[in-house]
């Protein structure tokens, strides 16, 4: 082989090959000559492209081809060769869509691409507006405008600011837009964003009516024009009310049943536009009665009031739901119509003579109804005393009336006062009597109409008893509340005699304190018997303590002479534990000089004590007479043991063996066994215990023991914790024993049979009974005399339902009635029946001592048919059943129907509308044919037509109707409106 030429040729191919590799493309730059182009525009983009080998060099006579999105545009020529200098040009001419065309180069394996930005157009058309057609004038509303190029590429902001203006006129040159400081302003500029939207605040005119808003896009010169109505359906600010028939001061109409009232509502915003749409809370100041009204579209509502059987004034209240300050008030007034019956009653018809001292006039009332029941003022009523008969007893003078005639007032009642007669008070007459009575008749006078009252008088003992009802006038199905007083206010309702001893305890400690508590007792005590009456009263002294002997008060106690502060006559001997000082006597100075003369000294026999003052009573006390024992003691009882005999009893030599608080007691053989405790020997022969203790030496266990003592008996118990309380306690037990009058009085309440119009009707279906806690029943009783204020009984509610249910009859137990007392129920009865109701049936009655009867006065209330009716009245207006009469598509004539219903008595206004917009601007019909329309299209442009129907009147809110979407002409155009 000849190595040489090998050599050689290796050494050619090595020098070959990379010369090859040099020669392909290994990198390619490419660059423009224009940043932004236009879609659709005329300008081209010139796109140079360099390429160049592995090493770096620019590649000469290379193939490069280029691609790019149709959508974008297109490359002119698409192939280029490249030059000396490794570079070719080409042209890429836009399309329609503006974005960014991504351009590619390729030569061989290696490729480059070029991102060139294309621009929208200019503004050619407005593809997107929203706003609301029509608003609340002075409200505020958003337009958004979308613009878009001629091709339909959206004009946004991405290469420049794309401005957009606003302007304004409306009927009052109010309507402006808000700036982004919030400022109101007649135009306004705002750019498109980068979706190429516009958008702007608008307000509409404070005055209802159209605003024209003109947009301008400025680049492109559109020009476009929409309406937007201003609406009366601003938020309430003020309202007006006025009344039909109308009257001054106040409107009235009769309470007939027939006859109304028409209230017309105007509401107003606050620019004084009608605030149409908004709700009205129509109330009245009768409980129950309440509405809702809408306004209609000029911010009217109506509605009647009534009708009534009823008089009275009502105030009709009205209040803007959406703005609670908004209110008016409308008084009317619905009065009588011609009287027709009068009615008399009289309060008390039983009463005290006028010898009879506190005895005072009745008060005679005479009422006047029309109808319906409803009182009649401004009458004249003339009124008579008649048939005065007052038997065999001698009458000094004769009953009078305060009167002869009265006037009706508000309430229809014309009242006189009747004086009754007055009895001879001279004892020396033969003829004169403790049971004297009289009696007559009152004839009141009204027209044609009389009406008598039979009136008594007397002055022997008995109660007076007064009742009311509240209201006077009610409805049919409400509710009366019934007041009767019972009076003890005889002038023989006097007090039984009283008897009483007062047994005092005369233990050592009595001789404690500064001045010693026996001081103290004994001055209480003393002016204790001042209270009573010599010539009705009387009373006995007893005392407890120690037996025997006492040199000097305290010497058996251990007791000094330096702790005494008071007088006393010693030495003294007491031939018992317990004495009785002085009985029952009415020399009441004779019982206070006993009282001075007790000594204290040594024990507290308290139950012996007791024993003495229960067995004086029982033996010297009048059949009649008040009985009581008063005790009072300072310290725990010890000799004699229990008074309550606990434990068990013995008769030993000596009662101290007994020792303090002892549960065993010192047996009497002189009583029985069940009068060992002594305060059922004391309840037994109707003795009342009041015990007192006094100072806080005693023990809890020992005023228990005095506290049953007393309540045992039907006493009552006191502590005393310093002299100062002594006195006003023994004023409340004389005040509780002279108030004493020994009558046993029961009420019953026959609802059995009740009088209505004078006629007696079953009670059943003229009331029914009504509980309720802490109104009815509700008793209660106290007296008020000369020695101060008592409650006999605290108020209280009693159930009486199943005692109604029974028999119809409401009975009460009243029990002992005392002078100065008044005694007092209320209870409730529901109404069922419409009439004068006489209250309380003829079988009502009071009974006391045993026998005497008092029958109840004559009570009258009205109950009318429906006193709270609702009372109001609304007209309805409604469309419905929306249809087409015409065929579609519509080429000619478009024709409409509909129902409508209205109730109301207004003008009743229709108006039919179309829009050929999507409901963005809407153009009235001419006219409109009772419940149907029509309307010649032959010259609209073809499309998608919307129709809709308003009615209106005074006393409706508006209704309104919208058709469905229907073709006009041959070419069916969808209008889309995005919200």
């Amino acid at each position: 082989m000849n190595f040489t030429k090998v050599f050689l040729l290796a050494i050619l191919l090595g020098l070959i090959v990379p010369a090859a590799s040099a020669t392909a493309p290994g990198r390619i730059t490419l660059s423009s000559d224009l940043g932004w182009l236009a879609a659709g525009g005329a300008d081209s983009a010139e796109i140079t492209v360099q390429v160049f080998d592995g090493s770096g060099m620019p590649l000469d006579n290379c193939t490069v081809a280029f691609e790019v999105d149709p959508v974008f545009g297109r490359i002119s020529p698409a192939t280029v060769t490249t030059g000396a200098s490794g570079t070719a040009a080409t042209s890429f001419i836009p399309g329609r869509t503006s974005g960014v065309a991504m351009i590619t180069a390729r030569a061989g394996t290696v490729e480059e691409t070029l991102s060139l930005p294309i621009d929208h157009g200019p503004a050619g058309r407005v593809t997107y507006l929203d706003y609301e057609f029509e608003v609340a004038a002075g409200d505020v509303t958003v337009i958004t405008v979308g613009l878009a190029d001629r091709y339909g590429n959206p004009v946004d902001d991405t290469r420049g600011a794309e401005a957009v203006r606003f302007s304004v006129g409306s009927v009052d040159d109010d309507a402006v837009f808000i700036d982004d400081g919030g400022a109101p302003v007649p135009g306004i500029e705002r750019t498109a964003n980068a979706t190429g939207y516009v958008q702007v605040p608008f307000r509409t005119g404070r005055t209802v009516g159209e605003n024209i808003v003109r947009i301008t896009a400025l680049s492109g010169g559109i020009d476009r024009y929409i309406s937007i109505r201003g609406l009366p359906t601003g938020d309430p600010a003020a309202i007006a009310v006025s009344v039909n028939p109308d009257a001054d001061p106040e409107p009235y109409q009769p309470a007939d049943g027939e006859s109304t009232f028409t209230l017309t509502y105007r509401l107003f915003d606050s620019w004084g536009n009608p605030a149409a749409g908004r709700d009205i809370r129509v109330a009245t100041s009768l409980a129950g009665e309440g509405t809702v009204l809408t306004t209609n579209g000029t911010g009217v509502a109506r509605l009647t009031y009534g009708p009534k059987d009823t008089t009275g004034r009502i105030t009709v209240n009205a209040t803007a739901v959406d703005n609670a300050s908004v209110t008016a008030s409308q008084v009317v007034e619905f009065v009588h119509t011609a009287p027709a019956d009068m009615l008399l009653s009289a309060n008390p018809q039983s009463m005290p003579s006028l010898d009879v001292p506190g005895s005072g006039p009745a008060t005679l009332r005479a009422k006047v109804v029309d109808v319906k029941g409803n009182p009649v003022a401004g009458e004249n009523v003339t009124f008579a005393v008649r048939n005065i008969d007052a038997g065999e007893f001698v009458q000094v003078t004769a009953p009078y009336l305060s009167a002869s005639s009265a006037r009706t007032d508000d309430d229809g009642y014309a009242a006189v006062r009747f004086y009754p007669g007055t009895f001879t008070t001279d004892r020396t007459d033969p003829r004169w009597s403790a049971a004297a009575r009289g009696g007559c008749n009152v004839v009141a006078t009204w027209n044609d109409t009389t009406r008598t009252i039979p009136l008594a008088w007397e002055n022997y003992p008995f109660l007076s008893v007064e009742a009311e009802v509240s209201p006077g006038t009610v409805a049919v199905n409400d509710t009366v509340d019934v007041t009767i007083r019972l009076k003890g206010d005889g002038w023989a309702l006097r007090p039984d005699p009283i008897d009483v001893v007062i047994c005092t305890d005369r233990s050592g400690s009595m001789l404690y304190d500064d001045p010693d508590r026996m001081h103290s007792v004994r001055e209480a005590a003393k002016a204790f018997v001042d209270q009573f009456s010599e010539n009705h009263d009387r009373a006995a002294a007893a005392s407890f303590g120690c037996k025997g002997s006492i040199s000097r008060p305290g010497a058996n106690s251990g007791i000094g002479t330096h702790e005494i502060d008071n007088d006393y006559t010693y030495p003294k001997t007491y031939d018992d534990y317990a004495t009785l000082d002085l009985g029952l006597t009415r020399d009441l100075p004779a019982v206070k000089g006993a009282l001075d003369g007790i000594v204290p000294d040594h024990g507290t026999p308290l139950r012996h004590g007791l024993k003495v003052s229960i067995d004086h009573l029982t033996a010297a006390a009048g059949d009649d007479s008040v009985k009581a024992v008063v005790l009072l003691s300072d310290g725990d009882y010890n000799w004699y043991g229990d008074p309550l005999a606990r434990g068990s009893g013995s008769t030993p030599h000596s009662p101290e063996g007994y020792g303090t608080l002892a549960r065993s007691y010192y047996r009497y053989a002189d009583i029985p066994s069940n009068w060992q405790n002594l305060a059922t020997y004391a309840a037994e022969n109707d003795i009342r215990i009041f015990t007192i203790s006094y100072s806080e030496s005693l023990s809890s266990d020992a005023r228990s023991t005095l506290r049953s003592i007393a309540e045992s008996t039907g006493g009552g118990y006191y502590h005393a914790p310093a002299p100062d309380a002594l006195g006003p306690i023994y004023t409340d037990i004389a005040g509780v024993l002279k108030t004493e009058a020994g009558v046993n009085t029961t009420m019953s309440l026959d609802f059995s049979t009740v009088q209505v119009n004078g006629e007696d009707r079953e009670g059943s279906g003229v009331f029914s009974y009504v509980y309720e806690d802490g109104v009815s029943t509700v008793i209660e009783s106290v007296v008020v005399n000369e020695t101060g204020h008592y409650t006999i009984m605290p108020r209280r509610t009693v159930n009486q339902t199943d005692d109604w249910s029974d028999d119809r009859n409401l009975e009460f137990a009243i029990g002992t009635v005392h002078l100065g007392q008044t005694w007092e129920a209320t209870f409730r009865l529901r109404a069922l029946t419409d009439g004068n109701i006489n209250v309380f049936g003829p079988g009502s009655t009071i009974t006391f001592n045993d026998a005497a009867k008092l029958p109840l006065p004559d009570t009258l209330v009205t109950a009318v048919p429906d006193l709270s009716n609702t009372g109001f009245g609304s007209a309805t207006l409604t469309l419905t059943n929306p249809r087409y009469t015409c065929t579609e598509p519509v080429r000619e004539i478009l024709s409409a129907a509909w129902d409508l219903t209205y109730t109301g008595a207004g003008t009743l206004t229709e108006s039919v509308e179309y829009s050929n917009d999507g409901g963005l601007s809407w153009v009235r019909f001419g006219t409109v044919t009772g419940e149907a329309a029509s309307l010649d299209v032959r010259a609209f442009p073809p499309g998608e037509y919307l129709i809709r129907v308003r009615a209106s009147a005074d006393d409706v809110p508006d209704a309104g109707l919208l058709f469905p979407p229907i073709r006009v002409g041959e070419q069916h155009t969808t209008y889309i409106r995005i919200m």
